[in-house]
């Protein structure tokens, strides 16, 4: 052996139980850190793919800009595909309210007209077409969905209707376009080549709206590449539309809401990084408080004291060598099985996983976090050991002499729960890692109700108005007949149902000024279901035949209780605001009546839509009736889509639970690993104790009072950190897109505390039953 290095082997063989449990530590960490960050790679990685098949592969889309620039734009060798698109009955027209007299229409269903060059289609959307794209004047092609809407095949001839007439085109081919948009706009779309759009333009009268598709060649460093790219051509923030979901996941949007998602996923990688340097530093610590002798002996034979901070950091790389690699390997194994889990059992938006992906950010973040964690968690624990004195060591006294100046006052507790509390304060360190184990497990658990509470927002099936089958007039205007409803309720595969009276785009005055509302009619048990919504205000007003109302949040349009609405000549005040519940669908205020005051203001006593919440005893006898029910009007069943959502919805729930109680258990482990040998460490001071007639519950109320002040420090502490970030989620994601205010989470703190406690209880079970078992004589002889 050429230098005290070479002990380091030999130690470890030794000592290889007193170690093991640090070394749990670091690969629960490891795999921690490269389980999760696998994930979420592998999770946006498959977003990103959904995002490219749903809204295109494009970053962003250039309007009203000159053909000047357009055609120098063209050139940039940035840019890898670029595509000219222009489109009719596009969301900057559409009218909510349906008129024959307005809109484009094909054997009465409404369908959008849409023009495009040949790169849109082939590398922007990458539709898939059967049959040819338009090439001839009277040539288009169709949605795939207008195959079953109209019962058309290739070659079949269709008339579009216009405001100024008729025309009568061939169907050149079929696009596997968005079918979700084309359920939304309740139709389909039509494409056609450009020189032929720009004809039906003219004759039409109508004024297309264009945009310019572009996909950046290099999408490392995209954020600035189209920073840069808009400051070269001087294009404004209102001539540029984003790829929002696409940059989104790929950490490239502008989106002030999707910036405030970036801080976050920062916040909780740094919590956990400093999670598992306190535990890995706590276990560390009371490792060497346990092996003082042989530290003490090294001094002895010459070691100086960075040679012991030398050997103690090398130390605990060692421990590396099999527990990063064990950890890696466990983390990626179980992104593979959740992956494949997700993709083939849960489906849905889960289709796009990718499966045996090595993520480069997992294990790269795993082995820093275990690396560089086991390095920083070192220095203390080093420190601690070159401090030694040799002459103490060697005596078998791992705890410094300390010298009080006064006898200390017992008050209301006893002397044992007095000498715990001692034992946990007296190390300032080893209070300050330990209570640093609970706090941090403590503010992830903040971190994460908070994270729920948004996927409750994010989530429609988690709204009491999210209906599995709905009935809707086709206008939107109430036509439907009061007594479907009770017909649709009596069925026993129905939960429950609701009726809405609507009408959309109506014109009123807004605290003195002219616009249009959206208004609807809520039944009393929809009022009761919005309570727990309710964000101001007083809801209590608004049943019955009044003059009140309730307005739904919207970010982009709300009103404060108090406002004035003037619908005709009746006025309305709003009463109280919601966080959620009926959508706007003309984008503008939604404003909510009793049934008795819309009827009154409108005159309208029939329902525009039903809506019905089911369970799984509905039979396919009782299905065909609601849908019979529905006669002409529209019928939609979302059973299928609220099913995956919902399973959507628990699986990131159970992510976050078993994420938490993975960390949970590192810090159940920790704990109990500390106060085991620092119960160790103390052997010689509990048989002396013992030796003075201590009995066995005293040093078990010893231990627990050490314990104890461990997790009420820790809880204090955590609570405040976690409360901060509890409030500042809800600050910059909840309030702000949905409405309401903060308030205290109650029900986590008590959770928290229980959780806590039943961890206390599991820590001091192990080291009080090893103390109780042992003999006087025995714990006096231990050195």
């Amino acid at each position: 052996m050429k230098s005290y290095l070479g002990l380091i082997p030999i130690s470890e063989r030794v000592h290889k139980r007193q170690s093991r449990m640090t070394r749990i530590c670091i690969i629960l960490a490891v795999f921690l850190v490269t389980s999760i960050f696998s994930m979420v790679e592998m999770w946006t990685k498959g977003e990103v793919e959904s995002m490219r098949t749903s809204h295109g592969d494009w970053h962003i889309a250039v309007m009203y800009v000159s053909d000047d620039v357009i055609g120098t734009i063209r050139g940039d060798e940035r840019i890898r595909s670029f595509a000219l698109y222009e489109e009719l009955n596009g969301d900057s027209d559409r009218e909510f309210n349906k008129d024959p007299n307005k809109g484009y229409y094909i054997d009465g269903t409404d369908v959008e007209l849409r023009s495009a060059e040949k790169s849109y289609f082939s590398d922007i959307m990458k539709y898939s077409l059967d049959g040819s794209f338009p090439e001839g004047d009277h040539e288009v092609a169709l949605s795939s969905d207008a195959r079953d809407i109209l019962g058309k095949e290739i070659g079949d001839k269709i008339i579009i209707t216009t405001p100024n007439g008729e025309s009568e085109y061939t169907i050149s081919g079929f696009y596997g376009d968005d079918s979700f948009y084309n359920k939304m706009i309740e139709g389909f779309c039509v494409y056609f080549d450009l020189d032929t759009f720009n004809s039906f333009c003219a004759l039409s009268d109508a004024s297309p709206v264009s945009k310019y598709f572009i996909r950046f060649e290099e999408e490392k460093g995209l954020k600035k590449t189209i920073s840069e790219f808009k400051n070269d051509y001087g294009l404004s923030d209102k001539l540029v539309e984003e790829n929002s979901g696409l940059l989104g996941f790929m950490g490239a949007s502008s989106s002030k809401s999707m910036n405030a998602f970036y801080p976050l996923a920062g916040i909780c990688f740094v919590i956990i990084l400093i999670s598992g340097v306190f535990m890995i530093s706590s276990c560390m610590n009371s490792n060497v408080a346990q092996r003082t002798r042989f530290y003490g002996i090294m001094r002895c034979i010459g070691a100086s004291r960075s040679q012991i901070i030398h050997f103690v950091r090398l130390q605990a790389l060692n421990w590396c060598k099999t527990a990063v690699p064990i950890g890696l390997m466990l983390g990626t194994l179980t992104s593979w099985i959740l992956c494949a889990i997700l993709k083939f059992q849960i489906k849905g938006e889960w289709v796009n996983m990718p499966l045996f992906t090595i993520s480069k950010s997992g294990l790269i973040s795993g082995a820093v976090v275990g690396i560089i964690t086991v390095y920083i968690a070192a220095y203390f624990p080093a420190r601690v050991a070159a401090r030694i004195s040799p002459i103490v060591a060697v005596s078998g006294n791992s705890q410094a002499p300390t010298v009080n100046e006064h006898v200390s006052k017992v008050g209301f507790f006893k002397v044992e729960t007095i000498l715990g509390i001692h034992h946990a304060v007296s190390l300032k360190k080893n209070l300050i890692l330990m209570t640093g184990s609970f706090a941090l497990v403590i503010t992830l658990f903040f971190v994460f109700a908070a994270c729920l509470d948004i996927m409750n927002k994010l989530i429609p099936t988690q709204s009491s108005f999210t209906p599995d089958i709905v009935i809707a007039s086709p206008d939107f205007s109430d036509i439907l007949d009061r007594s479907v409803e009770d017909e649709i309720a009596g069925l026993t595969g129905v939960d429950r149902t609701f009726a809405l009276m609507m009408s959309v785009s109506t014109k009123a005055n807004v605290n003195g000024k002219d616009t249009t509302i959206d208004l609807y009619s809520y039944e009393d048990n929809m009022f009761k279901r919005s309570e727990k919504s309710i964000i101001s205000g007083n809801l209590s007003k608004v049943y019955g035949d009044s003059d009140k109302a309730l307005l739904i949040y919207n970010q982009d349009s709300h009103l404060n209780v108090g406002d004035k609405i003037r619908i005709g000549d009746e006025e309305i005040e709003v009463a109280c605001v919601a966080s959620e519940g009926i959508g706007s669908i003309s984008g503008t205020y939604t404003v909510v009546l009793s049934e008795e005051s819309y009827m009154r203001i409108t005159g309208d006593d029939k329902y525009a839509m039903l809506g019905a919440v089911c369970n799984k005893n509905l039979s396919e006898e009782e299905f065909s009736k609601i849908q019979n029910l529905a006669g002409e009007n529209e019928f939609r069943d979302n059973r299928e889509e609220n099913g995956e959502l919902y399973t959507s919805y628990w699986v990131f729930r159970i992510a976050i639970y078993g994420f938490l109680a993975i960390v949970s258990m590192i810090t159940v482990l920790n704990i109990t690993n500390s106060i085991s040998m620092g119960v160790s460490s103390r052997v010689k001071q509990y048989g002396v104790m013992r030796a003075i007639g201590m009995g066995k519950w005293q040093v078990t109320r010893m231990i627990a009072a050490e314990a104890l002040s461990y997790a009420v420090v820790g809880i204090v502490c955590g609570s405040i950190l976690g409360l901060y970030l509890h409030y500042t989620i809800y600050e910059k994601v909840l309030i702000t897109h949905f409405g309401g205010s903060w308030n205290i989470p109650y029900t986590s703190i008590i959770i928290i505390i229980v959780l806590v406690l039943a961890s206390c209880v599991i820590a001091i079970y192990s080291p009080s039953k090893r103390m109780s078992n042992m003999e006087i004589t025995e714990t006096m002889q231990t050195l």
